[in-house]
């Protein structure tokens, strides 16, 4: 009868440690959530969030949480698309990073984590098409972030969901001049 040596199971876990790493608890989860685990997940955005021209102002608002430590973007996320998230950190004082992993799956492409497991959750950020028809703001308004909008689409906006004024322009004068007309008053 042959006995194992315990000296030689340290050995081949330290060789296999070496070559693929060390082995992960919950590993799966850590690849649903940018490498982090759930119970640090504050909040979080998928891709087609993301790349909206429109930007979430509830990212912002959980940037802003003491628990707040990091805002993670995954690496296939254009710059160009996460640079205002990335300045919402910069202004909130939270560090950001981006990652890029082939094990990365699900539909999380943006994360706000803490250090440790958070008390608020959010998770998934409702998309913001839905979350303002149920505020019931017209779909001209809703479709055209980055729109100018005349003094009523402005109130109706404020009254409504102010948090979004981020995402609009309030109508001045040199775009009444020049003709600018308002998106959400078309038909």
């Amino acid at each position: 009868m042959i006995k194992k040596n315990n000296n030689n199971n340290k050995l081949e876990q330290t060789v296999r440690e070496g070559a693929f790493g060390p082995k992960e608890i919950k590993k799966g989860e850590k690849n649903r959530y940018l490498g982090e685990f759930e119970e640090r997940i504050i909040a979080y955005l998928n891709y087609n969030q993301v790349m909206d021209k429109a930007v979430y102002p509830e990212i912002n608002q959980v940037l802003s949480l003491p628990e707040a430590e990091k805002l993670i973007i995954r690496g296939d996320i254009p710059k160009n698309k996460s640079e205002k998230y990335t300045e919402m950190a910069r202004k909130n004082d939270v560090r950001f990073i981006r990652k890029s992993s082939p094990e990365f799956r699900g539909e999380v492409a943006l994360a706000v984590a803490g250090k440790n497991a958070v008390n608020t959750k959010k998770g998934k950020i409702i998309g913001r098409e839905e979350k303002l028809q149920k505020r019931g703001l017209s779909d001209n308004i809703i479709k055209n972030a980055g729109a100018v909008l005349c003094k009523s689409c402005w109130q109706e906006l404020m009254k409504k969901s102010p948090e979004e004024k981020i995402n609009y322009r309030k109508a001045g004068i040199l775009d009444r001049l020049s003709g600018t007309g308002c998106i959400g008053c078309r038909k």
